[in-house]
């Protein structure tokens, strides 16, 4: 095994978590410019930034820069999960209470008449 190949992985897996640091960044201040929790920009933007986060655990581990107790091993894939989750119920929420007050939503198709 040459030298390259055990060099490449671990680069990538540095330049992978620079670059979830940067878009970590980038979606803290979206979420901030948001102004309003009730505002789709700033429900997503938090969405995304609990997805970094957890990928950020994730390759840190995997690289060895933290080390977390066996019992907290998967805590990246769990916060993916509880991301997830929520991600669901805030789109659904978002639906239901947009059918329910009778207002159109943005992504939907105007009817011809």
């Amino acid at each position: 095994m040459s030298d390259e190949n055990i060099i490449l992985p671990f680069t990538m897996g540095y330049l992978t978590l620079s670059l979830l640091v940067v878009s970590l960044g980038i979606f803290v201040f979206l979420a901030l410019r948001a102004r309003s929790v009730r505002s789709f920009q700033f429900q997503v933007s938090i969405f995304i930034l609990v997805m970094v986060v957890a990928e950020i655990i994730n390759l840190a581990e995997d690289q060895g820069l933290i080390q977390l107790p066996s019992s907290l091993e998967e805590l990246g894939y769990y916060i993916h999960l509880g991301s997830m989750i929520s991600f669901c119920l805030m789109l659904w929420l978002r639906f239901y209470y947009s059918k329910k007050s009778g207002t159109r939503m943005v992504e939907e198709i105007p009817e011809d008449s």
